[in-house]
């Protein structure tokens, strides 16, 4: 019985007017949160001195976290065409796709890229199915969707979707008064206090929260991400202290597992959607958020759920229960190709815009800039990504 990735791919090869084998891999630990280059001495194995902190939560900066740990996986062909996909895991993930994964990529066809996928989830499925790996998968998949894109010239979106969304954009950041002068329509604000800073915390996010939508028009959506720092009477305290506030969602507020306490969040917080996905991995573990009903919608992030084919495979899934799917970090080449395909109208994610001009090159690259408010995809072959490997190489934090 042939499946419709099946047939995607048949049909992939039918159009292709060459065809390809994976011929090398290549990896590159790179760091795209420019803020926290001077911080990465311990990825080298130089754990810096902690300075001790009633913050209990364990911050992203760590060197296998989405941005610090950013990887950047090139596929090359045996006709010299290359494919760039972004994973992560840092020198982690870098060494389980050279000591692992590239030997059941390579010599395959990169158009029969979902049967290569379900390979690698199986071979390694006894120490993968989340986290690290996932991670590095997420980077091999989109590079040789990227070489599909290219082997047949056309953008990826187009190899599975007729009509393409329109991409609206959201800012993610404090400034959000500055968002909003620049266009955008919705804006997300992080709360940095969690349990461990108790009351003053507690307060110190109500203040941030209403200065924030003391700073935008009612017409401007406002969210906020907790990033795990919140236990659901907290929550729940939060969204009741906070009902003038009109928030569309509060994000990731309590630990990952605890899918009943988020459950419990979504039954009894309203209209305020309570989201969740970002640290999620794969189909099944969306099949279980979903499945609990912990999440009124869901944030799979490409780099790091499973990749392309992946990720559209989950959005479809919770499509199916009307739950919509707003990617994490969507506002890269690989995000805005998918979030184009997505089945229910959603936004994509992007960070700033920027006062200070902190961003590096090689993160402008990889971080296309909205206007007035909206993405635009060019029909360029597969992802539209090409990178210079000066450029990789100058920002490269780690190397096996």
């Amino acid at each position: 019985m042939q499946t419709s990735e099946n047939i995607l791919s048949t049909q992939w090869k039918t159009r292709a007017k060459t065809r390809h084998a994976v011929a090398g891999i290549r990896t590159w630990h790179v760091n795209l949160n420019p803020r926290a280059m001077p911080m990465l001495g311990f990825a080298k194995g130089d754990m810096p001195g902690q300075t001790t902190t009633k913050n209990v939560h364990v911050d992203w900066r760590g060197p296998f976290a989405a941005q610090a740990g950013a990887l950047i996986v090139e596929i090359t062909t045996d006709k010299g065409l290359k494919g760039y996909g972004l994973g992560g895991g840092g020198l982690a993930g870098a060494m389980i796709i050279d000591k692992h994964l590239q030997h059941f990529v390579l010599g395959r066809d990169p158009l029969d890229v979902e049967n290569i996928w379900e390979h690698l989830y199986h071979v390694t499925s006894i120490y993968g199915r989340r986290g690290l790996v996932i991670y590095a998968l997420s980077g091999i998949e989109l590079a040789l969707v990227d070489l599909c894109g290219k082997i047949l010239d056309a953008p990826v979106y187009s190899l599975f979707t007729d009509t393409p969304r329109q991409i609206p954009a959201y800012a993610t950041g404090t400034d959000v008064g500055y968002y909003a002068e620049n266009g955008f329509t919705a804006c997300k604000i992080p709360l940095k206090n969690g349990l461990a800073e108790g009351e003053d915390g507690f307060a110190q996010n109500l203040e941030m929260i209403h200065t924030a939508r003391d700073a935008i028009s009612p017409d401007v959506e406002l969210m906020t991400d907790i990033y795990l720092r919140w236990d659901v009477d907290y929550t729940l305290r939060f969204a009741e202290a906070t009902g003038d506030v009109n928030l569309k969602w509060i994000e990731e507020p309590i630990p990952l597992d605890d899918y009943a306490g988020m459950a419990q969040l979504v039954k009894e917080i309203n209209p305020t959607w309570i989201v969740s996905g970002e640290h999620e991995f794969t189909r099944y573990g969306f099949r279980e958020l979903l499945r609990w009903k912990a999440a009124d919608m869901i944030q799979p992030d490409v780099s790091w759920a499973g990749g392309f084919t992946e990720c559209l495979r989950i959005a479809r899934e919770a499509a199916e229960l009307d739950i919509p799917t707003w990617l994490h970090q969507a506002g890269t080449p690989w995000g805005l190709h998918l979030t184009a395909c997505l089945p229910m109208p959603c936004m994509a994610e992007t960070f700033g815009p920027s006062r200070n001009g902190v961003e590096n090159e090689l993160y402008r690259r990889l971080r296309p800039t909205p206007r007035e408010g909206f993405f635009t995809l060019n029909d360029a072959p597969g992802f539209g990504v090409d990178i210079d490997e000066k450029l990789l190489e100058a920002y490269t934090v780690d190397r096996l």
